[in-house]
């Protein structure tokens, strides 16, 4: 028998397992507290207008320890502290996910071994490997673990609590990203961009150094006109193309991840729209276009070129050993594309199939044996019935109705050329989304207009969802110029953001008082460090809330936010769309140490470059 083993050692399972009983144990006491107050202490206790509590409910102004507010507030909502710790377990997770992959992969391999002893029905699956499969789905974690949280504050407050809390919470970015994403991953918008950046790299040199900077500069600059979310898009699909697909060495891929992170994450400032912790602050900090250009689009620039160029030297050897694969790529291509055509191809081999059943006989053969076995079966059945039940049913319909239909299927999954023309099954090319088909131009302007449409309508969901409601249906009609519409990745990291969106809001009880506490450079270095651990645009949001806040931390907080944004999935939320384009390159998943290892330098160039011409 086959020992199952854990993605991790005993102890930490058992350590995680008494962490959440802790804080069962503490909701329960601070609930059973509450439900001995007298009824209008309750009532005000947990009013929907204290859950999450605003900044100045805690009254705290007069207190200078960032030490003693935390206190403070933990004791006015114990709450705080399990919100906190459920959070960072959610954290833990996320960076634990590669490991929950390797597992799922081992037990796939110890099923199939079943499979091949004949133990398990060639048809199934290992539930077990499935689930460590959605454990390790990162796009899932902070899902999963908003239902612990929401579980929680219906342990300690009640039911009513968590829907108002829900319904109080805003969901337009998760839902412009199901819509941004879908639409720029179409194939006529990959189409365009993939032109305009080949009409520059023709322009400088075909080659795949200069594909590779082009995509890694150019795309995630277009973010401050097409919104980050869809420069992710567009710049994953076309490093998928292009460069992950000629199999770089593991360290240029997560040196290639990272730099696109950190990129995208920068490269969306040059506007006052594009960018979410951008959009965080500049209503409320009347920051315009030509602000943001000034202040820190020209240095995101600066910041961007540098970083590539300092990887694009670091790792010309892994690039230069990658140029025999390009060229055999680009020749395969050029072949392919001008000596063989698909449609003749088929129409050939269709005539020959039909020619070879001729000469052969194949399916006179398979008709002859498949009617002996059928009238076998019919006489077994007349032995084993009685001549009440002969009389009673009818074998003969019963049989072939039961015979044929098992034969059909057989037929369609392993010889379908064979059918009859009119009983084929329809076909489904699996590589569809990977033919060079030309698309015409007016589709390629009727893509764009449906992208300029949700960018422009990015905070109006009823209008952007609208929107997309027609190209779903102008996707329909044109299906033939169009890749297969998969809805999975859009909607996986919608669920992501939600997540966040649902952990981080309860968050702020300790990241304010931390932002407002500190001088500029602390602050720019504790908003970097916080990124990490909380989406960026949720660190710009929360240093709205503080007070007389001067222009100096302004800058601060910002530069600290977009710089750390490429240091983890979770730090920008166009990552997870980039993480779900390209994990299928990595064996093993994305892992969360090695992302932030190459991260690292071009995180520090950007803080160097911002903080020089601050």
């Amino acid at each position: 028998m086959t020992k199952y083993i854990l993605p991790f050692k005993v102890p930490t399972k058992v350590f995680i397992f008494s962490i959440l009983f802790c804080l069962l144990l503490f909701t329960w006491q601070k609930s059973t507290v509450y439900a001995h107050q007298d009824d209008s202490s309750t009532t005000a206790e947990l009013n929907l207008s204290s859950f999450p509590k605003q900044q100045a409910d805690y009254q705290d102004s007069h207190m200078t320890s960032y030490g003693s507010i935390i206190l403070n507030r933990i004791q006015i909502e114990p709450f705080n502290l399990v919100a906190t710790i459920l959070f960072l377990l959610a954290i833990i997770h996320s960076m634990l996910t590669s490991k929950f992959q390797k597992k799922a992969h081992i037990l796939e391999e110890q099923y199939q071994n079943l499979i091949n002893q004949g133990k398990r029905d060639k048809n199934s699956h290992s539930i077990r490997a499935s689930i460590f499969h959605l454990m390790g789905e990162v796009e899932v974690v902070f899902g999963l673990w908003a239902v612990v949280l929401t579980l929680f504050i219906a342990f300690f407050y009640d039911f009513h609590t968590v829907v108002q809390y829900m319904n109080s919470l805003h969901y337009t970015e998760p839902l412009f990203v199901i819509v941004i994403m879908t639409i720029a991953s179409s194939r006529p918008v990959i189409k365009f961009f993939e032109l305009l950046l080949g009409k520059i790299v023709s322009l400088i040199g075909d080659s795949l150094e200069m594909w590779w900077i082009t995509i890694l500069v150019i795309t995630p600059l277009l973010g401050s006109i097409i919104t980050e979310p869809a420069a992710m898009t567009i710049g994953a699909f076309l490093l998928s193309d292009k460069f992950y697909s000629l199999q770089p060495s593991n360290r240029l891929k997560y040196a290639t991840l990272a730099l696109l992170f950190v990129n995208v994450s920068i490269g969306g400032v040059l506007t006052n729209f594009a960018a979410p912790p951008i959009l965080m602050v500049a209503g409320t900090w009347n920051w315009n276009t030509s602000y943001m250009f000034f202040h820190f689009g020209w240095k995101a620039v600066i910041a961007i070129l540098l970083s590539t160029g300092s990887f694009f030297l670091l790792f010309h050897h892994d690039l230069t050993e990658l140029k025999g694969a390009y060229q055999d790529y680009r020749y395969k291509r050029y072949i392919q594309k001008r000596f063989i055509s698909k449609k003749e191809i088929e129409e050939s081999f269709e005539r020959l199939e039909q020619l070879v059943d001729k000469n052969v006989s194949f399916t006179s053969e398979l008709d002859a044996y498949s009617t002996i076995l059928q009238e076998n079966i019919k006489e077994l059945a007349k032995e084993k019935l009685t001549s009440e039940e002969i009389k009673k049913y009818n074998i003969e319909t019963a049989i072939d109705e039961k015979f044929n239909g098992i034969i059909y299927e057989e037929m369609c999954r392993t010889i379908p050329g064979l059918l009859p023309l009119e009983q084929r099954p329809t076909y489904v090319d699996p590589n569809w989304d990977q033919r060079e088909d030309s698309v015409p131009a007016w589709i390629i302007i009727v893509h764009i207009c449906f992208l300029a449409w949700t960018v422009f309508n990015a905070h109006e969901p009823v209008l952007f969802m609208a929107g997309f409601l027609f190209f779903l249906g102008f996707y329909q009609v044109t299906s033939y110029y169009q890749n297969r519409l998969d809805l999975k990745q859009p909607l996986m990291v919608a669920f992501f953001l939600a997540g966040l969106v649902i952990h981080g809001t309860l968050q702020g009880w300790w990241i304010a008082p931390l932002l407002g506490s500190l001088p500029p450079l602390a602050l720019n270095l504790t908003g970097t460090v916080l990124t990490a651990f909380n989406d960026n645009a949720a660190i710009t949001y929360l240093s709205t809330l503080v007070t007389n806040f001067p222009d100096e931390l302004k800058y601060a907080i910002v530069t600290g936010a977009i710089t750390g944004g490429g240091l983890t999935v979770i730090a920008n939320a166009p990552n997870p769309v980039g993480q779900s384009i390209l994990k299928q390159h990595f064996k093993h998943g994305i892992s969360s140490a090695s992302l932030l290892k190459y991260a690292l330098l071009p995180t520090f160039i950007t803080a160097l470059i911002f903080f020089l011409f601050q």
